[in-house]
């Protein structure tokens, strides 16, 4: 499931009308593996999503916010104010974050997230030109890696154009690039 948050993960400007930036979001994203992925909201920095019946918050792309499947409920209650993309390039391209993962039953455990800036690229996409950031984040919750994944996304469209995925229990790599949006 927190695999699937890699999938979204956060600076593009868009070259044309019909490009999506802040104001206009796509309501689909079809990736080459067959995922569909639903834009149900955004409230300003926070993203609301669907895959695979899993409905996630993410904010700035970087930090997961909640999910839920099946009616079970997790939450992540993180220790202070967490940066955005441009506070983590400011501070060196490098950020951790620290606090709880709150399951609906079960227990409490503490996780982190750690992000690092790769790069920045643009991207052309149809009509349109994106800057995006290639950023490689891993949380961990109770000391276990629950994911660890590179994406390249374009945080003012909120869009994730490649993501790659490393299963923590088998090592094996799990690619899924963009292939459609509307």
């Amino acid at each position: 499931m927190i695999r699937l948050a890699l999938v979204l993960g956060a600076l593009a400007g868009p070259a044309a009308a019909g490009c999506f930036a802040a104001d206009g979001m796509p309501a689909t994203a079809t990736y080459d593996s067959g995922l569909l992925l639903e834009y149900i909201a955004r409230d300003g920095d926070v993203l609301t999503y669907r895959a695979q019946g899993l409905t996630s918050r993410m904010k700035d792309g970087l930090w997961p916010l909640d999910y839920e499947s099946g009616g079970q409920r997790t939450e992540y209650l993180w220790d202070g104010d967490l940066p955005d993309l441009a506070a983590v390039i400011a501070a060196g391209g490098k950020a951790r974050a620290e606090g709880k993962m709150k399951p609906i039953t079960g227990s409490t455990v503490p996780v982190v997230a750690e992000v690092e800036i790769l790069g920045e690229q643009s991207i052309d996409w149809e009509d349109c030109r994106y800057r995006a950031v290639e950023i490689h984040k891993v949380i961990r919750a109770d000391g276990k890696v629950m994911s660890d994944g590179v994406l390249l996304y374009a945080p003012e469209a909120m869009i994730s154009f490649r993501s790659s995925s490393t299963n923590p229990e088998t090592g094996t790599v799990r690619t899924l690039t963009l292939k459609e949006l509307e």
